[in-house]
């Protein structure tokens, strides 16, 4: 029984390869390069016709479905590197701005240095850190007692006075900031020559205020705040900021200047230690010489 069926099995098999040999056969006999067909032929043709057209149109939509994944597969590759090439060139754009900003600095520091030649010895120094806890209290500089720099030394850029010296080591320094509270600094009016008071920080990196200016003193919006020189700390006539308004105590007696620092704080990075002060700048014509810090 086992036998038979085995048997029929296999005849079937064989009579399914006969026929798919004989279509595959037909197919190629009636393709459409067999310029002349017989009668017969084309009967045939006609009949296997639809059966051709469907296995074509399987055929195609097989090789179509596998080229789909190939391509997908190749534009996720190509976009990959894409997104890594333009990755790239944000970083090399980045760069280059970079470059340009600290060459702008750097042309800006360097035409301060020559236009103060006759006033100061000055070092430039470069902003390796600032205070973890206030951003603007603090800051650290890569200059030291090795390049001559000593305690309460100003410290400045183009813009303006940015504070002074309270810590030294071999080959770095820490600054007060002039926006610390601690940081005061004897001020006085450009435009008048009038020394009113005492410039301090609010800890803010956008405001200082003056205090207890006589309710009389000729100080208004838009004057603009520079050293006084009184002390030895500071030399007079360093730019301090501008005057954005003048409020008047409830006592009447005294009023207190908010003023904007000239130096943006913000965008620090590099800056002078005043080693020496040759001559004050113009606007303290009258004061004598001073050694900052000499011993």
């Amino acid at each position: 029984m086992t036998y038979v069926t085995g048997k029929k099995r296999f005849l079937i098999g064989g009579i399914l390869l006969c026929v798919l040999i004989v279509t595959l056969r037909i197919m190629s006999a009636t393709g459409e390069n067999n310029a002349a067909l017989s009668p017969v032929s084309g009967v045939i043709r006609e009949v296997m016709q639809p059966i051709q057209t469907g296995i074509t149109s399987a055929t195609k939509q097989l090789s179509d479905f596998f080229a789909f994944f190939s391509d997908n597969k190749k534009l996720r590759q190509e976009n990959e590197k894409m997104k890594q090439r333009i990755t790239e060139l944000e970083e090399n754009l980045y760069d280059i701005q970079e470059k340009d900003l600290e060459n702008q600095r750097l042309k800006e520091l360097l035409g301060y240095k020559e236009e103060k030649i006759d006033n100061y010895q000055l070092l430039l120094a470069k902003i390796i850190g600032r205070s973890p806890n206030n951003w603007y209290t603090t800051i650290t500089i890569d200059k030291g007692s090795n390049q001559g720099v000593k305690k309460d030394m100003p410290i400045v850029n183009h813009e303006g006075l940015v504070g002074r010296v309270i810590n030294v080591t071999k080959n770095t320094a820490e600054v007060l900031l002039l926006l610390d509270s601690e940081g005061a600094v004897g001020g006085r009016v450009f435009e008048n020559r009038v020394t009113p008071g005492v410039v301090t920080g609010t800890g803010k990196e956008d405001s200082l205020k003056m205090l207890h200016l006589p309710h009389d003193v000729p100080i208004e919006k838009g004057h603009t705040i520079v050293t006084s020189g009184l002390g030895e700390m500071y030399p007079p006539g360093i730019r301090i900021g501008t005057v954005t308004s003048v409020n008047l105590e409830p006592s009447g007696l005294i009023k207190t200047a908010i003023i904007k620092p000239a130096v943006d704080f913000s965008r620090l990075e590099e800056v002078f230690v005043i080693l020496q002060v040759f001559s004050p700048e113009a606007d303290g014509a009258e004061t004598s010489q001073v050694q900052v810090n000499e011993e």
